[in-house]
């Protein structure tokens, strides 16, 4: 099932050219695809782009939709459809003909920035000087909102201003320990109104916080996994090797794994002294599902990878790449029909008895350095 698997990625992988050493990049039609240290879009997409990267810069035109994770991101370009953006600091200087979904430690929408649907931002510090067209919804710890909205404004941090630059067509519903700040020159046309704790509030933030989420978490899967790769490229290679040398060992294991350790757990919350070490086993176990599920999919990405080419295989950017072609990849198959979902779950169960294999080798390997492994 895990060759069907990967026999699909290899299909839509397409035709794949280096452009660098420590890049690499892919297209499948006219979608593009690109991994690296630094990577820049300075051609236009006609499809897609989904870029990972250190520092991402986007400058030409996407037609379609981006999606763009990475320590420093910036989109200067246009966007003719949606725009996903996760990274430690994240500008937005151009247009996007749809929606905006962001996330990052620093979320700035720049004056030159124009967002026609509605975006909702996500960070520690948020600054939108740009245009929103519709609705804006920000949840940050630091907001400041000097450009033009469209429509309603729902904001939630600890420090929130209007600027005297800010054009609010709706109003503007807002929750903070302390008063929002705005300048006597804005304009906001439905007035500003302080949200009570009601269950309503908190289920717009639900929402809010669901659609960000699920865009970081998808980019958080990513970047583990890229990390996992470059810091332990011999670990990643002999753990993905594992599941399709050992499918049958790494199937039992991670059966045995992912029913046993609950069990466990179970029997030290009921000791009520073991409830510490059963908090500690909780937290490995989540992590052991990831981490699982991370080498299952960079099985079918090497796999694939192979198969096109045993020299690119050697590349850690070249595996990145096709690790974020068989997360989607993986994505797309969970949707068939009873085989869909079937296929994907033997995967993750392989990856995580696999996983525990390498790591338990590791072990043995060097005992007094068990968080080397």
């Amino acid at each position: 099932m895990g060759r069907i698997i990967a026999a699909f990625v290899m299909t839509m992988a397409g035709i794949a050219t280096a452009t660098a050493e420590d890049e690499a990049r892919a297209a499948i039609g006219d979608t593009r695809f690109a991994a690296g240290d630094e990577v820049v879009v300075d051609e236009r997409v006609y499809g897609n782009a989904f870029v990972a990267a250190g520092r991402v810069a986007v400058r030409e035109r996407v037609d379609k939709s981006a999606f763009v994770t990475g320590g420093d991101v910036s989109i200067s370009g246009s966007v003719g459809r949606n725009a996903y953006a996760a990274g430690g600091d994240v500008r937005i200087e151009g247009e996007v003909e749809g929606r905006l979904r962001a996330a990052g430690g620093t979320v700035q929408l720049l004056r030159s920035a124009r967002v026609k649907g509605n975006a909702t931002l996500a960070g520690g510090s948020i600054v939108v000087d740009g245009e929103v067209g519709e609705r804006l919804r920000a949840f940050g710890e630091s907001i400041a909102i000097n450009g033009t909205v469209g429509g309603d404004v729902e904001v939630a941090g600890e420090s929130i201003r209007i600027g005297p630059d800010a054009r609010i067509d709706g109003r503007v519903e807002y929750r903070s320990g302390a008063d929002v700040q705005v300048h006597p020159a804005a304009q906001i046309g439905g007035g500003v109104m302080e949200v009570d704790r009601e269950k309503r509030w908190l289920r717009r933030i639900g929402h809010g916080a669901t659609i960000v989420g699920g865009v970081t978490l998808s980019f958080g899967v990513l970047l583990i996994g890229a990390l996992m790769i470059l810091l332990a490229p011999r670990f990643s290679r002999e753990a993905a090797g594992a599941v399709q040398s050992l499918p049958l060992q790494s199937l039992g294991l991670g059966c045995v794994m992912l029913i046993g350790i609950p069990f466990a757990i179970i029997v030290l919350l009921v000791t009520i002294i073991g409830i510490p070490l059963a908090l500690l086993l909780g937290f490995g176990y989540a992590l052991l599902l990831l981490l699982g599920y991370l080498v299952g999919a960079i099985c079918v990405g090497d796999f694939a990878l192979g198969k096109i080419s045993a020299e690119k295989l050697k590349s850690s950017w070249w595996r990145v790449l096709f690790l974020l072609l068989a997360l989607i990849a993986i994505a797309i198959v969970k949707q068939l029909p009873l085989l869909g979902g079937l296929a994907a779950f033997l995967l993750f169960l392989a990856g995580i008895g696999a996983f525990t294999m390498r790591t338990w080798r590791e072990f043995r390997r060097n005992p007094e350095a068990p968080a080397a492994a």
